[in-house]
């Protein structure tokens, strides 16, 4: 399970973005420059462990929803 979680995760970050994507990528990258152009060095440094914290969240998940998939996938093709 764990082999296929992370094949999974690899292409996912292996895949090009569409233009959609890139586009409101874009967009919030300018957000957020804006919102952090008078951030001093400690308020940066705690958005950035915020943003990373928010980031583990986001894989865990990604995570489970491939295990939903495998354990459904599984019940179907195997029984």
């Amino acid at each position: 399970m764990k082999h296929i979680i992370e094949i999974v995760m690899n292409i996912l970050e292996s895949e090009k973005q569409s233009a959609k994507i890139q586009l409101q990528l874009n967009k919030i990258c300018e957000l957020e420059d804006d919102f952090t152009k008078d951030f001093s060095k400690e308020k940066w440094h705690e958005y950035i462990n915020l943003d990373n914290k928010k980031g583990q969240l986001h894989s865990l998940e990604i995570e489970h929803i491939i295990q939903i998939t495998y354990e459904v996938c599984k019940e179907i093709f195997l029984d």
